[in-house]
C-alpha cells in the first residue's frame, strides 16, 4: 500500500512530525510504501492509497484534505477548547473552510478519548468517524521501580520544549520561586547526544502544559525511567497509571485561575523535595 503524510513541517522539534514519524515507522513495518510532504501535488495526492494528515489550520493541510484518497487526519488537539481561543479571531475566520475539510476526509484520529469529545463537538453532526489511536505502544513504559531522588545536588527540574504560551512556563518559573533545594533548567531544542546530556542531568520533568496534542516528552521521560510532573491539559495521560509511581498527573490546573495552577505546580514540587533519597 502507498501511504503519503503531510505536515505543515518536518522539524525534528515539531510534535506533530514526530508522532507522523512514529506512524510511518509502523506502516513500513507492515510492508507499506511510506513517503512525505508539506506540500503535495494532485498527482501524488491522488496516486497514495491513503493520505494521512497531520495537525491543523494551515492551507497545505485543506489542500491534502480536498485531493487525498482515503484521507485520515490527526489533527493532534487543535480543537481543544483552550486552543480555540488562542488567537481566536484568526481561528473564527478561516473556521469555515478548516470545517468544511475536515468533513470531508475518510477518518479523524486522536490521541485520547478527551480529544474525541473536542473533534465531534467542533464539528458537530456532519462529523466523520473519529477513531481513538494509541500512541503511547511505542514506548516502553514499563519500568516497575521508580528509584531515588538524588540528595547530592539540587533537585534538578526540566522543562524540555518550546517556549509557547499555552505550554504554562510562566507558571513553572512562577511555581519554583522560593523552593529551596530545586533548579529548573529550560531547555527548549537539544537532539543526539546533547538531548543524552540533558536526560542525564533530569531528575524531574515538568511540563506545565495548558493544551497538548500527547505529549511525547512525557513518554520520552517515562521511558527513561524518570520522574514527570505533568497536567490535566494533557489528557492523554489521564489513563488511571502512575508509572510505577513515576508519574504526577495535577487535575483542576488547566481552567485553573493562575494562582491554583502556581500553587499545584508547587506543592508537587515540594513534596517531591520532601521524598529525597525515600521511594
Amino acid at each position: 500500500m502507498r501511504t503519503l503524510h503531510v505536515c505543515a513541517g518536518w522539524e525534528k522539534w515539531n510534535g506533530a512530525a514526530n508522532i507522523a514519524r512514529l506512524v510511518m515507522g509502523e506502516q513500513k513495518r507492515e510492508g507499506h510504501e511510506v513517503s512525505f510532504a508539506t506540500w503535495a501535488t494532485i498527482r501524488k495526492l491522488r496516486s497514495a492509497d491513503e493520505v494521512w494528515i497531520h495537525c491543523g489550520w494551515l492551507p497545505c493541510l485543506w489542500w491534502a484534505a480536498l485531493w487525498g484518497r482515503n484521507a485520515h487526519w490527526m489533527p493532534e488537539a487543535c480543537y481543544d477548547p483552550v486552543r480555540l481561543k488562542y488567537h481566536g479571531w484568526k481561528k473564527w475566520l478561516v473556521g469555515p473552510i478548516e470545517r468544511f475539510c475536515l468533513r470531508r476526509v475518510k477518518t479523524l484520529v486522536a490521541t485520547c478519548e478527551a480529544e474525541k469529545g473536542w473533534i465531534e463537538t467542533y464539528l458537530g453532526k456532519h462529523c466523520p468517524p473519529v477513531e481513538v489511536t494509541d500512541i503511547k505502544r511505542f514506548f516502553n513504559l514499563t519500568k516497575s521501580e521508580v528509584g531515588t531522588l538524588p540528595n547530592e545536588h539540587p533537585l534538578h527540574l526540566l522543562y524540555l520544549g518550546r517556549q509557547h504560551p499555552l505550554k504554562g512556563l510562566e507558571y513553572l518559573k512562577e511555581a519554583v520561586k522560593g523552593i529551596e533545594g530545586v533548579e529548573l533548567r529550560v531547555v527548549s531544542n537539544a537532539f543526539g547526544a546533547e538531548k543524552d546530556k540533558v536526560w542525564d542531568w533530569c531528575d524531574v520533568l515538568v511540563l506545565p502544559t495548558l493544551s497538548e496534542n500527547f505529549g511525547l516528552v512525557i513518554a520520552e521521560a517515562l521511558e527513561r525511567g524518570k520522574r514527570v510532573i505533568t497536567t490535566d491539559g494533557a489528557p492523554a495521560w489521564n489513563d488511571g497509571n502512575d508509572y510505577g509511581g513515576r508519574l504526577v498527573y495535577l487535575k483542576g490546573y488547566r481552567d485553573g485561575a493562575k494562582e491554583t495552577r502556581v500553587s499545584l505546580l508547587r506543592d508537587a514540587i515540594e513534596q517531591l523535595t520532601k521524598r529525597r533519597n525515600h521511594v
